[in-house]
């Protein structure tokens, strides 16, 4: 009987996750406390049944958090910090939960489909750059689907037969095509609001703001492709081969695509400007509202009435299904916020400061030590986030003189990203050489090991020199 009540419940705990989405929503908007608080106990539930999904990683940082927690909760009778602690946790797979609205809606647009087959059949000469973008792009609106759906289609046409029976050229293809998609893909965390990465860096730097660091991210975005352009170019130098695309007009496909990020993007900055609210908290409505539009949009043939009810019932029955399988994303995101809250509570606020100041570095030194621990701890397995979580929840409370919260964003965003290039266990790397069925060793350090460090020294010199 107790089994079968627990099966019951976790067929059903899809639910809990949207209770944390539409609780997270009701606090930063209305400030409504009781929101905030119905929202953690359903989330400490949701990872409660989805136990046998977590991978150890997850479940050690459950372990820890529940040690600081209690610790915490002793220290002074603290309970009520260590609770808002967790309301505050919320914030992050509710934010994951809204992005993948967007990815359930994406997933059934033949527009998604055949923007990638575009992407896919440009010549040579043109196709490392095309993969590049459509991997930027898609890791956008579908995040890790768009990088599994794009994978999955190169490897459907990079055939022996495609390459002329030359086992050579299609290893060679098969390297340049992957790389391609993966620095497209990677590059998505160090400027779109859209990602989970910026989420995270701004409410942790509350004094910075989205729309200030945008130039910044952009650019920082924009150097690291070429640079990887260069890469590919100086390790296989061709000529420009110039073919028939069986899709010409698959570009407007990709435009769209475009103008709905922009949009989105658009939406939520008039949406701070005009209410106050922080960017990325209108991200959490924004996203699934465009989400709701597109289904509607693809059921515009039953009609308006008949679209909007069947668009809702996709959208529901399409988060029930996909929730759960964000198990170990969740608990990653939740043990991190909540740990930097508990660190917070536990940990004198003057304690890192006082020991870097004890250190007597400069602050351009200490801003490419922090690149360099996170490259570092993430090559053998830390997850940036956590990383970022400590040293930023830290920062921001007793800030260092002269490093500004602008530098310390700039700093993080590119710490987070250039270090993925490098690990092998980072979750994209993982799906990436699940796919292409090839050891993520290979991927990350032979294949990308030489192009992830020396853009991860680029970016130490840069930001030791950056005048911010």
């Amino acid at each position: 009987m107790r089994s079968g009540l627990l099966e019951y419940a976790r067929e059903r705990d899809a639910v809990l996750l949207a209770i944390v989405l539409v609780g997270t929503i009701l606090h930063a908007y209305l400030g409504w406390a009781f929101a905030g608080y119905a929202a953690a106990p359903a989330l400490v539930a949701y990872i409660a049944l989805e136990w046998p999904r977590q991978r150890g990683n997850a479940r050690a940082l459950v372990f820890v958090s529940l040690a600081l927690g209690l610790w915490a909760a002793l220290q002074g009778g603290a309970l009520r910090p260590v609770a808002e602690g967790l309301v505050r946790a919320c914030f992050y797979p509710a934010f994951l939960a809204s992005l993948g609205s967007l990815r359930d809606a994406a997933a059934s647009s033949p527009m998604i489909e055949r923007a990638g087959r575009y992407l896919v059949d440009q010549p040579p000469g043109r196709r490392y750059v095309a993969l590049t973008f459509g991997g930027h792009v898609f890791g956008i609106l579908l995040n890790m689907g768009g990088l599994a759906l794009l994978a999955s289609m190169l490897k459907q046409v990079n055939t022996l037969a495609s390459a002329g029976g030359d086992r050579v050229r299609l290893e060679i293809r098969e390297r340049r095509m992957t790389l391609a998609v993966l620095r497209g893909f990677s590059a998505m965390p160090m400027w779109c609001p859209l990602s989970i990465t910026m989420a995270l860096l701004f409410s942790l730097t509350p004094q910075a703001h989205w729309s200030e660091y945008a130039p910044y991210g952009l650019g920082l975005t924009l150097v690291y492709l070429v640079l990887g352009w260069l890469m590919d170019y100086l390790q296989h130098p061709r000529a420009a081969i110039v073919g028939a695309v069986k899709d010409p007009g698959g570009w407007t496909s990709i435009v769209v695509m475009l103008m709905q990020v922009c949009a989105m993007t658009g939406v939520a900055l008039a949406l701070e400007r005009s209410t106050g609210v922080g960017f990325i908290t209108h991200i959490l409505v924004v996203v699934p509202a465009f989400a709701f539009g597109w289904l509607v949009v693809q059921n515009a043939r039953l009609g308006f009435v008949r679209a909007v009810r069947t668009s809702m019932r996709v959208l529901a029955e399409r988060s029930a299904r996909a929730f759960p399988t964000y198990a170990n994303e969740v608990t990653l995101f939740t043990t991190s916020g909540f740990l930097g809250s508990m660190i917070a509570i536990l940990v004198p606020p003057d304690a890192l400061p006082g020991f870097i100041t004890g250190l007597h570095l400069p602050v351009q030194t200490l801003s490419v030590a922090i690149v360099l621990v996170v490259g570092a701890l993430g090559i053998i397995g830390i997850n940036p986030m956590i990383t970022l979580t400590l040293i930023l929840g830290s920062l921001s409370t007793s800030p260092i003189d002269g490093l500004s919260p602008l530098k310390l964003v700039i700093t993080a965003a590119g710490a987070w990203t250039l270090s993925l290039g490098l690990s092998p266990l980072n979750g994209s790397m993982v799906l990436l050489a699940n796919i292409m069925q090839r050891p993520s060793e290979l991927i990350a350090l032979r294949w990308n090991g030489l192009f992830a460090a020396a853009t991860l020294v680029a970016f130490c010199v840069a930001i030791y020199f950056a005048p911010i």
